[in-house]
């Protein structure tokens, strides 16, 4: 939910934010940033050399950020840009990419969470326009609970991240795994759930979760050796 990314003069002068010096936190397109969704280096990793790319976007958000599953497709379909009319904006080109029954059966998720940063171009720079037509970043994403979540920009996304159990194990999960290259569930089938009270408990402070995993790991070992070494 951070307004403010670091930036220094050199990065300022292309985000558009009067900076002076070295590396400092800035409250970007008055404060419409929302933490690392809209982190430009994650932005532009999740894009092409040229223009936005939603699908990329929507399923980095889909899988690691707000914690819901994808099935992998049923068959590859490679975005090709000189396919379509140059005069349609990247949200009308996925549109009509993904419009068949088989691909929104993932979609329906991926897309509305892609559109949700069609803000941002593909370095990260707050955007109005696409070709010449004002940028529709609006969506509605089906929770997993069967609740519809109207999504206007990235903020929308942060919020329902930072509200949501599936999003909190999800970062979670990926924690453990990052630190202690091993899957969580290799520590038993209640370790998620013991990690994921405690980080509420904490009021979702970080370091606490960190020094929960390491007492749990240091004092525990896996309770699936095969797992554990896979």
């Amino acid at each position: 939910l951070a307004r403010e990314i670091p930036l220094n003069e050199r990065l300022g002068k292309i985000y558009g934010a009067d900076v002076k010096g070295d590396f400092q936190p800035v409250a970007l397109d008055a404060g419409t940033r929302a933490g690392v969704i809209t982190h430009p280096f994650l932005l532009s990793t999740l894009a092409y050399h040229n223009d936005t790319s939603p699908i990329h976007r929507g399923v980095f958000l889909t899988r690691n950020i707000v914690g819901m599953p994808l099935k992998s497709p049923p068959m590859a379909n490679q975005f090709k840009d000189a396919a379509f009319d140059p005069s349609l904006t990247m949200r009308q080109k996925v549109t009509e990419m993904t419009k068949s029954a088989d691909c929104m059966a993932c979609h329906v998720t991926i897309n509305p969470l892609g559109f949700s940063l069609e803000h941002y171009d593909g370095i990260g720079r707050r955007r109005d326009q696409d070709r010449g037509k004002p940028v529709d970043a609006a969506g509605e994403l089906a929770s997993e609970g069967g609740h519809v979540i109207p999504l206007d920009d990235a903020r929308d996304v942060a919020e329902f991240a930072a509200a949501t159990p599936s999003a909190h194990r999800t970062f979670i999960e990926q924690l453990f795994h990052h630190f202690i290259k091993q899957p969580v569930r290799a520590y038993g089938e209640n370790e998620m759930e013991t990690l994921h009270e405690a980080f509420a408990e904490s009021s979702y402070r970080i370091p606490d979760l960190l020094q929960h995993i390491s007492l749990d790991t240091a004092t525990h070992t896996p309770a699936d050796a095969p797992i554990a070494a896979k």
